[in-house]
This record gives C-alpha cells, structure tokens and sequence, in this order.
C-alpha cells in the first residue's frame, strides 16, 4: 500500500474514532440528564400528591377513603400530572392492599394494579459508566415507579404512585441519533477533503531534481538514474525544516523577551504589572525595594494585597482601577500604608491593560518624588536664569538706547558751544533722555523690588466680575462663564492689577469693539482662568518674547504690563501660558491653587 493511501487511512481512523466516541459519550451523557430529570420530576410529583392529600384529609369530612374518592383538586392534580409530567403514564392513589382508591386518566379504581419496577433500578442503570448500557437501559418499554406510602391517624393507609417510562421521549432520544449521526457524516466529508489538501501539500516534492548529463567512455557502463524522492523522506525532510524553524522562532522570541525584561530592569522608575484578579505578574528590582518586597522570593503570581497588606494605598487604588476601568498618572502617595513621614514619597501612575471594558492587567508606574522635584528644581532654576539673561539682555538695550542718544546730543552741544550756537534745545533733549533712563531704571526696580504679600481668602469669579464692570467700555461685551466654586488664598491686590492688565491688552486687541470670555473652573486642585478674545492675535515670532520685560509692538507701549503680570501671577503660586492665532484672537490661561481646606480633585481617564 502507499504512503499516500496508508497516510488517508490513519488521518480518517484518527479523525472518525474520537468523534464517534465524544458522540456516544455525548449521548449517553444527554440521556443520563434527561433520565435525572425524569426521576426528579416524578419524586417532586410524589411530594405534591402527598401534600394535596394531607390538605384534603385535613378540611374534610368523614372516611379517609371517601375524603380522597370526593377530592376534585386531588383528581385535577394527577390529572395534569398525567397530561403534562414528563414520561408519566401512571398517577394513582392505592390503599394498603394495594386497591386504587383515586386513579388519573383510565386507572381503574377499586382494583389490584400489577407490580411496578420500583425507580431505584432506572437510577441504578443510569449510575453505570459503560454508555451501551446506559442507551439500553433508555431504548426499552419498562415502566417504573415512584412510591410514596402515608400514614392516617399514626397507621398505614396508602401509597401515592407515580409511573414513568422513557419509550414517551423515543421522539427526542431519535432527534439526538439523528443529529449525532448527521455528525459523524459531516465530519467524514470534512476529514476525506482535508485529507486530500494535505496529501497535496505534505507529499509533493521538497524541489526538483536538476538534469544531469552523462558522456559515455569507453567500455563504461551509464551511471545508475538518481532514486526518485520517496514521499515519506520529502515528509520527512519537510518536519525537520518546520522543527528548525519552530526551534529557530523559539529563540528569537526567548532572546526578545530578555531583552525587554532587561530593559525594564534597566529603568530606574519601579514597573509593576498585575492581572485583572490584583495578583502580581512582574515587579523589578526598583519596585521591589519600593515596596519592601525585595527580600521576599517567590513573588510572581500572590495577591498584592496578600504582600502588601489589603489596607495599603497602592492596593486600594489598583483595586479601583481594575474595578472602574479608569487610569490615573502622577497621584502623589506615602507607600508606608499608614501616613508616617518616614514612609517613600512617590508618584504613582496607573496604566490599563487591554482595550475591553474590564482591562485584563494594570501596569503601575512608581516615580520618586524626591527625584522628580530635584528634576523640577533644575528646570526652574534653568528657566529662572534664561528669564534673567532675557532681563539683562532687554535692560541693557533700554539703557544703551539713552545712553548714545545723550552722547550724541552731547557732542552737537560742543560743537554749538564752540561756535556760539543756542544750545537750549540740546540740553532738553538730554533731560528727555535722562528722564527716559530714570523712567527705564524705575520700571526695573518695580519688577525686581521684593514684594511682602497680603494673602487673603477671596474667590475668583468676584474679583473678575468686579474688574470686568469697572473697565467696561462700549463696543466691549463680556461673557462669564464661572464654574470654580472654592476660594484661592492670595494677594487679592496684586492679582487683580494682573488681570486688569490681561483683560485691558484683550480691550485693545479689540479697537472695533467684539467679545470677551471669562471662564474659571477647578481641576487638580487649581482654579483655572481663562481670558479670551477675537482679536488681531500675536504674531508666532512674537509669542515667545511678550513676557520679557520691555518687549512691545504697540505704538508707545512701555513692555512692563505682561511682564509684571507674569511676575505678581508667580508670586501667588500661579502659572500663566499665552495661546494666540493671527486674525483669530488670544487665550490667556492661569492656574492658581486652592485655598488650603478646598478639596483636591485628581482627574482620571476611562478608555
């Protein structure tokens, strides 16, 4: 036989067998659930024929016998019983002799019944483990019942008696052959096609044979023809190749895996992962030291809250965030679990895993506050010292300009002196110049004069609504839209100087007159204001430069109004940030901290 017919041969024994013999448990299992609940239903029928027999004893009058004979609820209950129970062809009430008393259906009362298989046997039957017994014992005629006897005044009386078979569900046990054996065809179509396409692909030749040429010599035999490629060898040569490629991708992906694994050892932030039941999956060295799990083995897999206690913070916020589905980045938390100062102060940041509802894993970020606040501290102090040569550089330029004028002027006044010139107007341009540079000096000393705040409790919708009203002017229409509801605690003087320079540079922005939005809400415990309007814009080029001291484009303007805002803004803890388009007007947005009693509101984001 060849290959190719011994291998369609073993592929259909393989494929057919384990079909038919899930198919034959299948069924037997099927008729075992429909046999239980045959004997359920029958012993509950029983229980309701004794308790209507117990009511009826109970409310009426005289015999028992004639009680039960006259009981037209008993007899609509097995009637219904007959009709409806499943497999019941049998409800009868027999007296201690064994004559029936009360019958459903053509059960004749008054007379001796035959002997019923008790329904213990159909149980036995069904208990077997062989499935051929199992379907035997459900493809016969056998009629069994279930028995309940009752007492009358302490002494027996009778039996409640419940016949069943399961040649009434014949129809359903064929429905389930038929459905199997429709099966079991279906799969041998499947499995002679599946078997021809991989004959094709497993039995075709691996490459073909390149033509040889031979030329004969003298009394030389030919060479014997290159043996054919057997099928079984191409098979063969055909599983290597897979066996090294397989071998080949296998190392590729453990040689991946290190090196992510050591890239994430390599960061110096803490990485956790957990699964969506809270069970640690991953931790690196960082993390592990963080939360005191670094001389603790065998890690992977154990609850987070088992290691780390269910009462720590970290544990609590992970629970919430595999139950809302929700991520949150740069929560400040003390990882000691009980508030101690002594405790790692850290920013925790929650990523989820999976895009279902329900993320499959949270990957947990731990940040060192310490490490990012001296990182803060660099960047304000780079930005403290550009903003200082930025001051310099426009101080030395508002210096400089009055300082060549009044040498130029000087030199025109010796030259006038010399040749008896009236000199009166020389010296007026020096005192314009002096007073320019005493102007500049002054302006400088403003800004960098240290200032003692006057904090306060106030809120910042009133002091908008009281600074809009009072530099309102025709042309002008104001639109509030306030939300922050909690007060700031800060210089109520210093700030209101700054937004009524915010709001006036949005007035003149304006000449034809247009509209102004005031709006203020809370996030992340800030109060965050926002000044808006449809004016002629900045220019890009200009953006960056308006809050240095002396910088203007305005005909006449002095370059200190931005900057002084800026300056009392961030004396008060606060934050100023300029977004403007040419032709479609300027935001001003300012962030300023709560009052310290206002609620804090860390924001969250659900994916």
């Amino acid at each position: 036989m060849r290959p190719r017919a011994r291998f369609t041969i073993a592929f259909l024994f393989l494929q057919i067998i384990p079909i038919i013999a899930i198919g034959v448990v299948t069924l037997a299992y099927t008729l075992r659930t429909v046999i239980d609940e045959v004997v359920e239903s029958s012993d509950l029928m029983t229980r309701q024929v004794y308790e209507q027999v117990r009511l009826g004893l109970e409310h009426g009058k005289g015999d028992a016998v004639t009680v039960l004979q006259h009981d037209d609820a008993l007899r609509e209950l097995l009637g219904s019983m007959l009709a409806f129970g499943p497999a019941v062809v049998i409800a009868r009430i027999t007296d201690a002799n064994g004559k029936t008393l009360v019958a459903a259906g053509d059960g004749r009362e008054g007379q001796v019944p035959p002997h019923l298989a008790s329904i213990d046997e159909l149980v036995q039957k069904a208990s077997r483990w062989w499935p051929f017994a199992l379907l035997a014992a459900a493809s016969g005629n056998d009629l069994y019942a279930t028995a309940r006897p009752f007492d009358v005044d302490g002494k027996p009386f009778g039996t409640i008696y419940i016949g069943v078979t399961l040649s009434l569900l014949k129809d359903r046990l064929e429905r389930l052959g038929f459905a199997f054996a429709l099966i079991v065809i279906a799969d041998v179509i499947l499995t002679l096609l599946a078997t021809a396409s991989l004959r094709r692909l497993l039995f075709q030749e691996m490459w073909p044979f390149p033509a040889v040429s031979w030329s004969p010599r003298v009394n030389e035999s030919p060479p014997p023809a290159p043996a054919q490629q057997d099928e079984l060898s191409g098979l063969a040569e055909r599983f290597n190749r897979l066996s090294r490629e397989v071998h080949s991708e296998h190392n590729q992906w453990e040689t991946g895996r290190s090196n992510v694994f050591d890239i994430v050892r390599s960061i110096h932030d803490g990485v956790v992962l957990v699964d969506s039941g809270g069970s640690l999956l991953f931790a690196n060295r960082e993390a592990r030291a963080v939360l005191g799990l670094d001389k603790t083995s065998g890690v992977e897999g154990r609850p987070l809250g088992v290691l780390l206690r269910r009462n720590h913070p970290l544990v609590a916020m992970a629970d919430a965030a595999l139950e809302s589905g929700s991520e949150a980045q740069d929560v400040p938390m003390n990882l000691s679990g009980n508030g101690d100062a002594d405790g790692a102060s850290m920013l925790i940041s929650f990523f989820r895993l999976g895009a279902a509802r329900k993320p499959v894993g949270l990957l947990i970020l731990l940040r060192d506050m310490n490490a990012v606040q001296e990182l803060e501290s660099v960047v304000d102090l780079s930005t403290r010292l550009a903003r200082l040569g930025g001051l310099i550089s426009g101080v030395a330029h508002q210096l400089r300009s009055p300082l060549h004028g009044m040498n130029l002027r000087l030199e025109l006044l010796r030259e006038d002196a010399l040749r008896g010139n009236d000199i009166e107007k020389h010296i007026n341009r020096l005192r314009g110049e002096v007073e320019r540079l005493d102007q500049s000096v002054e302006a400088l000393l403003r800004f960098m004069r240290p200032q003692e705040l006057k904090l306060n409790r106030f809120l910042v919708n009133d002091l908008l609504a009281e600074i809009a009203n009072r530099i309102k002017r025709e042309r002008i229409c104001f639109a509030f839209q306030f939300s922050a509801e909690h007060p700031v605690e800060a210089d109520r003087e210093m700030l209101a100087e700054a937004f009524t320079n915010l709001i006036q540079n949005a007035m003149q922005a304006m000449p034809e007159g247009g509209g102004i939005t005031i709006s203020t809400a809370e996030k992340d415990g800030m109060v965050e204001v926002e000044i808006s309007d449809h004016g002629i814009g900045i220019a890009p080029e200009n953006l960056d430069q308006v809050l240095n001291l002396y910088f203007t484009t305005k005909k006449g303007g002095s370059g200190l109004g931005l900057p002084l805002a800026l300056r009392a803004i961030e004396l008060n803890r606060g934050v100023l940030k300029i977004d403007s388009r040419v032709g479609e007007g300027t935001t001003c947005r300012i962030r300023l901290p709560l009052a310290s009693d206002a609620p804090l509101q860390l924001s969250s984001t659900a994916v």
